[in-house]
């Protein structure tokens, strides 16, 4: 998915679908670490990279006004608020944990 292009004009629909991108890869690399731990930690960091790289966007003064502005724009920021990983690097002890604030994060999501 392509990093997010914040204005006035974005939609509470492309914004719901970030969300359910996430959640969706969230998912599969619980199943996958069922399987293949090794590669359900890689997937992870690029899903979490996804995630900083969005907040990273978000932030931007240039970004302040659509932020401010468009109400579903200010939901989809406030949902990395609720991003808390682990820190330092993933492994099997805190993959779960880390997977687990995107659903924390999603319960605290409304467009």
């Amino acid at each position: 998915m392509e990093k997010i292009k914040p204005s006035i004009n974005t939609t509470k629909e492309e914004l719901q679908g970030r969300i359910d991108y996430m959640m969706s890869e969230k998912r599969r690399i619980e199943e996958l670490s069922k399987i293949n731990l090794k590669q359900a930690i890689a997937d992870f960091r690029i899903l979490r990279k996804f995630a900083d790289d969005e907040w990273n966007e978000l932030i931007l003064v240039r970004n302040e006004e659509a932020c401010m502005y468009n109400q579903a724009l200010a939901n989809y920021k406030d949902f990395f608020t609720h991003l808390h990983f682990q820190p330092g690097r993933v492994n099997e002890k805190n993959l779960h944990w880390n997977l687990d604030e995107f659903s924390q994060a999603n319960r605290g999501f409304k467009i």
